[in-house]
């Protein structure tokens, strides 16, 4: 598969510093044309450095673990306009009628605004969604209850876990800290696993995240992209980490 393929490129060329498209190609039993492709998406995805005749390692170490964990108030402000645009895509797949779960974070939370007008079930275990949505007549609206996370206002831990096993979702949208490697992170493990829980019993599932989210890991990993039903991101993702998103599920911008 692609996927392992340009993973064991990225192994060679680290440890042996750098290697030519004619020593790859014969290592991986391949034709050149595809590991010249191969190297274009992972210099685009910052992974490696693509030379004359082929690749060496990155010059500046390639960190994909995410250091901190920014405050709900901070991520408001960060990367809006693109947060925007993921909103109304990922509001654009909801049908009328629908039990929809919003989880926590403000690429989620920034979907309220635009969507539809017509008779939804909302759940959702963040406090800032239910009161953007409290007001609203048009919605029935469920808030999941638990322990209280303010980092990220949203409720986690076994009291919320319980309550969502119990409800059938027809669809669910969740955001990240990190995509790599197939695998969608979040800074908190309690959080997580109330995450991967939700997805489990919705019909249709959705992570909304910016491309700058892509590339990174946080410190849980909740779920694999290659069992959701899309990728809800912004058009700056570079070719290489489309590509490379699409190995294992479907990117909607």
């Amino acid at each position: 598969m692609k996927a392992e393929r340009q993973d064991s490129i990225k192994r060679l060329v680290e440890e042996q510093g750098s290697a030519s498209v004619r020593d790859i190609a014969r290592t991986l039993d391949v034709s050149e044309m595809t590991v010249r492709r191969d190297l274009v998406e992972l210099a685009d995805a910052g992974v490696l450095e693509r030379v004359h005749g082929g690749a060496r390692r990155s010059a500046t170490p390639h960190t994909s673990m995410l250091r901190r964990e920014y405050s709900h108030a901070e991520k408001r402000s960060r990367h809006a306009d693109e947060k925007r645009a993921i909103a109304r895509r990922a509001v654009s797949l909801i049908e009328p009628d629908s039990t929809v779960f919003l989880g926590a974070g403000t690429t989620v939370e920034g979907m309220v605004p635009f969507l539809p007008d017509c008779h939804l079930r909302i759940v959702t275990n963040s406090l800032s969604v239910f009161n953007l949505i409290e007001q609203i007549d048009t919605y029935d609206l469920c808030l999941i209850g638990g322990a209280y996370r303010p980092r990220t206002a949203a409720f986690v831990g076994p009291i919320a876990e319980d309550a969502i096993a119990k409800l059938g979702l027809d669809i669910a949208f969740i955001g990240a800290n990190g995509i790599s490697g197939g695998e969608v992170s979040t800074s908190n493990a309690e959080e997580g696993r109330f995450q991967q829980l939700a997805f489990s019993k919705a019909d249709a599932r959705y992570v909304v995240a910016d491309a700058s989210k892509v590339g990174k890991r946080d410190f849980y990993a909740f779920y694999h992209l290659i069992e959701l039903d899309g990728l809800v991101c912004d058009a700056s993702l570079s070719q290489g980490a489309r590509a490379q998103i699409e190995e294992y599920t479907e990117l909607l911008m």
